[in-house]
């Protein structure tokens, strides 16, 4: 491989989804060739495309050092490879016989794979195993989480600036989704205005871009059925934003951790909207790869949910057409 090549491979180390379109802008090269250097890298067999998939329902992942019994394993490694638990396993010297990748849905399906298909061989003399946090890119980078997408400030700064006036509820939460996702960039949106003074007066209005019909409905169905602390409710109950990192495996969303699957979002920021010292309503963004969000991102959030709350204020009947 030459320079143009491994720059290639560096490249699309870092986001496989890269086009070759994207790839030559960066490299100042042609698009004819960086097509013609990936075809030939792959065809070469210098380089091998691998897919991870990483929300599968199993976002548990352990490392498991296994010592086997003298003489077995081979067998032992060949039993474990056949589990679908197992991701990856190989063979390795030292103090362990055995290194293993392996994913599961929760901790008690990581706990009773290791009890069980592992320590319970009689062939397995010992298993140390070890939570999987994140993945580290050679930039330096986690794997598992990217930068806080950047903010359009014109457009966001525009709004801030200008009196706030709608018709109805629901063109001011049309107009909070828009921005959320214009503005902000968020990949999907959902923003809500309470029927009364507690959110358990239920809802006057709830718009939403990039979510599913399906999910929205099944989400406020369960919390209203299950009485669960969702974000939501802590928001209202705190007046402060809530990030969740990952939605799929924290604990204030284990509720509805089946629909996060589906729906395929991770990182979810909501931030309340404030009339006076009342919450009013709430504005959510969701980001589909887990992401750092930073502070400024927060405060910007809210800032635009501030003069969301204001506009909501100055509607003369706050009502759903």
């Amino acid at each position: 491989m030459d320079d143009v090549d491994r720059a290639i491979v560096h490249c699309l180390r870092r986001d496989a989804r890269m086009s070759n379109v994207a790839l030559a802008r960066e490299l100042g090269v042609s698009e004819k060739t960086v097509r013609n250097r990936i075809t030939r890298l792959l065809g070469s067999r210098a380089v091998r495309l691998d897919v991870k998939v990483t929300e599968d329902g199993r976002p548990t992942r352990l490392l498991l050092l296994v010592q086997a019994e003298p003489g077995r394993r081979f067998e032992v490694a060949r039993a474990l490879a056949e589990r679908v638990e197992v991701d990856h396993i190989h063979l390795t010297t030292g103090a362990y016989d055995i290194a293993l990748v392996a994913s599961f849905p929760d901790g008690a399906a990581a706990l009773e794979f290791v009890v069980r298909a592992v320590e319970g061989r009689a062939d397995v003399q010992s298993a140390e195993s070890c939570h999987l946090i994140s993945e580290v890119h050679p930039t330096g980078e986690s794997g598992s989480a990217t930068d806080s997408p950047a903010v359009d400030t014109e457009l966001i700064g525009a709004f801030l600036l200008r009196r706030p006036g709608f018709a109805t509820s629901r063109h001011l939460l049309d107009e909070a989704c828009a921005l959320a996702l214009d503005g902000l960039h968020a990949d999907r949106a959902l923003a809500s205005i309470f029927a009364g003074p507690s959110p358990a007066d239920g809802l006057l209005a709830t718009r939403y871009r990039g979510l599913s019909q399906a999910y929205v409905a099944e989400t406020i169905r369960r919390a209203e059925r299950e009485k669960v602390t969702t974000v939501v409710s802590r928001v209202v109950a705190t007046g402060r934003p809530a990030l969740i990192a990952d939605c799929r495996t924290d604990p204030l969303m284990a509720w509805a951790a089946d629909l996060v699957l589906s729906e395929g979002y991770i990182t979810l920021l909501t931030v309340p909207m404030m009339h006076g010292k009342r919450v009013v309503g709430v504005l959510s963004v969701y980001l589909d790869k887990p992401t750092h969000v930073s502070d400024s991102y927060v405060a910007t959030t809210q800032a635009l949910a501030d003069h969301l709350g204001i506009a909501w204020g100055r509607l003369d009947a706050p009502s759903a057409p």
